[in-house]
């Protein structure tokens, strides 16, 4: 089987020659001397875009890219910098630069790339640095607007004056890029048509790193695996749109996997209304309030074998006033979370490894060293057909916790070893207040409809 150079370019950028080429490509002879990069594309340099000059290079870049994809090229850019502002990418335009050394840098306020309603583009290889200028809210570096298959790889985002990279209906791969310094968040996302953002790296972002939200809530099948998201601050304040390394609103259907996020303000990852989310295998050291959350109206979250360390509190999965139900948490390792006071804010928060408030099991989790209450189920009368079993609690205020607010309740709490409780291994509350002795030790008639045996206590 042989291939035209079309189709290497094709296999590079968009994957569409078959997998079955792999022998054929492997048989391929090398050059004996390296190729000029006209070979693999249209030279910009062609066009007057010139390294290092102090001149706006806007207008020869657009030239080049519209001629490129005339001729069904990819545009090549040399390394160097090249100062640019509102390029707009047009259909199908596939743009390489050396990734670290070719430099798009901001030659005014506002994005540098701009891609508007058109079905395929492709970026690799290339700085956008912002020279934190800055920008409108939600303003990106880069903007994609009702684009369907967005390639985006190899690519430095830095010194956004808001946000390094804003999609607005948007569907595609976000990989191996990295963002650094951005006064908002690396990549904000609205309304995606279902993202893959993988293998990324996010560094000091002034509120938030990555950021999925819609409109209206929604199943967006999207992505989010892999990624290093470090030094999250909360710049603009308030009690939890800022300060997230990994941010989901009304974004369902989500799956959050294998992402290692530390010293975030206030939480690692946060869903806010996001229904059939998991969070799954990830790893957080160092933040400010609650670790991993499920909030408001969501129905149906799986958070699983995650470790989270050094946080206020593990994981607070609640809100049923608001029709926040239906959870797993299974297979989490938390560690310290400690009681004290989060960032920018006034009260004291958190001490608690996990909360749950309806049609919640909790089971095959560790956690040790929460300075309140190692599991809490329910608060106030938000408490309803919850299970806690397999779990093993060691150095807690209170082990477990369950609410006996609601006149009618039914939990199941089982199995558990219990270890160095200070306050007692299963007690039941009323808006927080202790009101039974340890339920391990005998039955308390205030504690009706709460089953609890067999646990082990030390």
């Amino acid at each position: 089987m042989t291939f035209s150079r079309r189709d290497w370019l094709r296999t590079a950028l968009f994957g569409t020659v078959a997998a079955s080429a792999g022998p054929a490509l492997a048989q391929a002879p090398r050059p004996s001397t390296p190729a000029p990069l006209g070979t693999l594309g249209l030279e910009a340099a062609q066009f007057g875009l010139r390294a290092g000059s102090a001149e706006d290079q806007s207008r020869h870049l657009q030239a080049a890219l519209v001629e490129a994809v005339k001729r069904d090229v990819p545009l090549i850019v040399a390394p160097g910098r090249y100062r640019i502002g509102n390029v707009v990418l047009p259909e199908n335009a596939r743009l390489i630069g050396v990734p670290g050394a070719t430099q798009f840098i901001a030659a005014q306020a506002g994005p540098l790339l701009v891609a508007r309603r058109i079905k395929r583009a492709a970026i690799s290889g290339i700085v956008l640095d912002g020279l934190d200028i800055k920008l409108g809210q939600r303003g990106g570096l880069l903007n994609a607007e009702e684009v369907l298959d967005f390639a985006l790889s190899d690519c430095e985002f830095a010194n956004a004056g808001s946000v390094g990279v804003t999609l607005n209906r948007t569907a595609g791969r976000i990989e191996r890029n990295r963002f650094r310094s951005m006064r908002e968040s690396a990549l904000f996302s609205l309304d995606s048509r279902g993202l893959s953002i993988e293998a990324n790296t996010v560094e000091d972002c002034g509120n938030n790193g990555i950021q999925l939200w819609r409109s209206q809530a929604g199943d967006e099948q999207s992505l989010i695996r892999g990624n290093r998201i470090n030094r999250i601050r909360n710049d603009a304040g308030g009690d939890g749109p800022n300060g997230n390394g990994i941010s989901l609103f009304r974004a369902g259907g989500v799956v959050i996997e294998g992402n290692t996020l530390r010293d975030c303000a206030l939480t690692f990852i946060r869903n806010n209304s996001g229904s059939a989310v998991q969070i799954l295998g990830n790893q957080g050291r160092r933040c400010g309030e609650t670790a991993l959350y499920s909030e408001f109206a969501f129905e149906g979250a799986i958070i699983a074998n995650n470790l989270v360390e050094d946080c206020a509190q593990g994981a607070n999965i609640t809100n049923l006033d608001h029709g926040g139900r239906l959870s797993v948490f299974a297979n989490n390792i938390v560690r310290n979370a400690q009681k004290g006071l989060a960032p920018k804010g006034k009260e004291l928060v958190g001490g608690i490894g996990v909360h749950v408030e309806a049609e919640a099991a909790v089971t095959g989790n560790v956690i040790e060293n929460a300075s309140e209450i190692g599991i809490s189920l329910g608060w106030s009368w938000a408490m309803r057909n919850l299970v806690a079993t397999g779990n093993v609690v060691r150095r807690s205020g209170i082990g477990i916790s369950v609410s006996l607010v609601p006149k009618e309740r039914n939990a199941l709490i089982a199995n558990n070893v219990i270890s160095e409780a200070k306050l007692g291994a299963v007690v039941g509350t009323e808006y927080g207040k202790v009101v039974t002795g340890d339920l391990t030790k005998g039955d308390d008639k205030l504690a009706a409809g709460i089953r609890v045996e067999a646990n082990s206590v030390g």
